[in-house]
């Protein structure tokens, strides 16, 4: 056999080669934070602190901001058709409490005042009855009012147990719902227990959301897990990190 032969690299081919690694490394990076939503959805949350969040959303080029309906227009508004990061209105957020009729029309007052997707709490009152007719005819309600517009529903996974929760997926996937989001904490006792359970149960129907990371580890974690999106009120200062590690 004959000896393998070394093969000289010129420097500027070894330049270019590490500049083609550093440009795969930053694409990648860009890639993982579009995985990135920021939670805007405090309660003394204000339009000065929600343009800063959206410009600095749109700079770093997170996947979406997550904010009450009532700012849905003016968030749609300050990003623009070409941002690239989309408005979710969280609706009934964070009990579920509001009737499916209310849920429905704010669904579509979200998506006419320029939601790119809707995110609806689903009625844990009645998950906890075990009243598993009005579940599925809610689901079934606020899929059909949100029409091409994607509609994920919110699952306060950690006040529920593992029957319980199979059985809101289960649900969900039969409505056509394509994603569930887990609040609440998914780092709650048992948080990312019960995501890998979401996970499980989804057989391919839906894709499974996380929320509530504090920081990049976490981030990380959730998305081991089976987490395709990340929302959390740290996103900004999560994907400030990846991005600047990418750079390194």
């Amino acid at each position: 056999m004959q000896d393998c032969k070394s093969v000289d690299i010129t420097e500027e081919e070894l330049k270019q080669y590490n500049q083609f690694k550093q440009q795969k490394k930053l694409e990648e990076a860009k890639s993982t934070v579009l995985k990135l939503e920021l939670d805007m959805l405090s309660a003394v949350q204000d339009k000065s602190g929600l343009r800063f969040g959206l410009q600095e959303a749109a700079r770093l080029g997170l996947g979406a901001v997550c904010v009450p309906p009532v700012f849905a227009r003016f968030c749609s508004q300050v990003l623009g058709a070409d941002s690239g990061v989309c408005v979710i209105a969280c609706i009934s957020y964070p009990n579920g409490g509001d009737t499916t009729d209310i849920k429905v029309k704010a669904v579509k007052r979200a998506i006419k005042d320029g939601a790119g997707e809707v995110e609806v709490t689903a009625p844990l009152a009645y998950i906890k009855d075990g009243n598993w007719g009005y579940v599925k005819r809610e689901f079934k309600k606020v899929r059909k009012a949100a029409k091409k517009i994607a509609v994920r529903i919110i699952i306060e996974a950690p006040l529920f147990g593992e029957a319980e929760i199979k059985k809101v997926c289960q649900i969900a996937a039969d409505a056509g719902i394509p994603c569930l989001r887990t609040a609440g904490g998914t780092f709650g006792v048992g948080g990312e227990e019960k995501l890998k359970l979401m996970q499980s149960q989804s057989k391919d129907k839906y894709t499974v959301k996380a929320s509530g990371v504090a920081d990049v580890a976490q981030f990380y974690s959730v998305l081991n897990c089976g987490a395709v999106k990340v929302s959390s009120a740290n996103a900004l200062q999560i994907a400030a990190v990846v991005l600047a590690e990418a750079e390194k």
